[in-house]
């Protein structure tokens, strides 16, 4: 993603979690640029202000208290370097409390119109508990969907573990995409 990010850009951590994504974000679009960070817990939220705050870049961030699947109502179309998500639960949190399937599909799909060409679609997904199975699965099939319009999709993941790993799904947007 770091070489996709440059000074200036807006960019969107759509899970915000512990921040750890939103500092790197963050730490990408320097000065000039800026982060929307999204999660729908509260105690998320202010996990992930504390640990930008602390590196010192606070400024650069919007902490967004609303569901990933509402971002195209806080960015234009064609307007957002890269999306970041890292579904399943907060860690240290609630284990029950998840993301939501249907919610992150309509997420991606905006995400699809907001990328710029040459934007970057990153998603971590966690198929080890029941309900990041099945979220996994749609997510997985979706960016599938995203070859027959002109994006270059990845997947990385161990193999050969006990139970399901988790796997990381990066898009590209290209020049002459469909969306």
């Amino acid at each position: 993603m770091k070489p996709r990010i440059h000074a200036g850009d807006r960019v969107i951590d759509a899970t915000a979690g512990n921040g750890h994504d939103t500092l790197f974000l963050a730490d990408c679009v320097g000065e000039t640029g800026r982060v929307l960070a999204f999660d729908v817990q509260e105690s998320a939220l202010i996990s992930s202000r504390e640990r930008v705050t602390a590196a010192g870049v606070v400024a650069r961030v919007e902490f967004i208290h609303d569901s990933h699947s509402r971002m195209g109502n806080h960015a234009a179309a064609g307007s957002v370097a890269a999306v970041m998500f890292n579904l399943g639960y907060l860690p240290g949190e609630d284990h029950d409390l998840t993301t939501q399937t249907d919610e992150t599909l309509a997420a991606l799909q905006a995400s699809k119109t907001l990328l710029q060409p040459g934007g970057v679609l990153s998603v971590v997904c966690y198929p080890g508990h029941p309900a990041g199975l099945i979220e996994a699965e749609a997510v997985e099939k979706w960016m599938h969907t995203l070859t027959a319009e002109g994006w270059r999709m990845a997947r990385y993941g161990a193999v050969g573990t006990l139970r399901p790993a988790p796997f990381l799904l990066i898009g590209r947007k290209m020049s002459g995409s469909n969306s």
